[in-house]
């Protein structure tokens, strides 16, 4: 019996235009009420994904950053952070490609530099809410413990330009990861939404055949293969699809909504109320 389902938000539980599904606080409650915890696995930043939530979160577990930070109801229960003598050298390793920036990662908040571009900061402020601006990044961050990933914006396509050459300065050591068509994170070498959520379920006396899981993107590849039940969205990489046990109707298409209502007998629109 299903007591954990985990979700990506960005192309799996959103849609296109970045918004929950409408009946998904009534899902959650239903979830809930036999049981079922719900779980929001994102490469986002913990308080943004809690602002994104309102009421909601703390009904809600988050694996925030990429498998980085667990966190429940306000408690952390897990991090996985960065060695702080190696956040210069991160920091660094974008210096030299155009449009490229990168968000250092703590766990109650997020640094960036002064040089960031206009645009990178109306991104930026999509995904973290609690920022600083600092004028020496590499310099800021080098006394910190709680670092869980540094991941940097391309104002380009990240798979064919920020991704090769961090690849090339970092990969040998770090976790160099693309998480959406302008991100790649660095984290430390295994830290992943699997790790976590393998994690998760240890602490919760859970079982992977207890478990459900959807996901689109090459960051959500080990979460889906850690959960008996694994759902690649229909809009998912074709990678994706291909590690799935099922697909999901599109993130447009409310897909992971229908599958949990379908599988719990839930009425659409319907729940134990707002």
């Amino acid at each position: 019996m299903i007591k954990l389902i985990a979700s990506d938000m960005d192309g799996t539980l959103l849609t296109t235009d970045k918004r929950l599904p409408a009946d998904f606080a009534q899902v959650v409650r239903a979830l809930r009420a036999q049981g079922v915890c719900f779980c929001i696995a994102s490469g986002r930043q913990y308080a943004a994904l809690r602002r994104d939530m309102g009421g909601l979160a703390p009904e809600v577990i988050f694996i925030a950053e990429n498998g980085a930070l667990i966190m429940e109801d306000g408690k952390q229960l897990f991090v996985d952070p960065l060695p702080a003598r190696d956040l210069p050298r991160i920091v660094r390793a974008a210096q030299g490609l155009d449009g490229v920036y990168p968000v250092v990662c703590r766990a109650d908040g997020a640094l960036v530099d002064t040089t960031a571009s206009p645009a990178f900061v109306r991104e930026m402020c999509m995904y973290y809410q609690q920022t600083e601006v600092v004028e020496n990044l590499a310099e800021a961050c080098a006394a910190f413990e709680d670092v869980c990933k540094v991941a940097f914006y391309d104002e380009g396509d990240a798979a064919t330009h920020a991704l090769p050459t961090l690849k090339a300065r970092l990969g040998g050591e770090m976790a160099v990861i693309l998480s959406g068509a302008n991100w790649v994170d660095v984290m430390r070498p295994g830290v992943n939404k699997g790790r976590a959520l393998a994690r998760l379920q240890a602490l919760k006396g859970l079982t992977p055949r207890q478990c459900m899981a959807f996901g689109d993107y090459l960051n959500d590849r080990e979460m889906l293969e850690c959960v008996a039940e694994s759902y690649a969205m229909d809009n998912a990489l074709p990678e994706i699809k291909r590690i799935a046990r099922h697909i999901a109707p599109a993130n447009d298409e409310d897909g992971v909504m229908r599958v949990i209502r379908a599988r719990f007998g839930l009425e659409a629109g319907k729940g134990d109320g707002a």
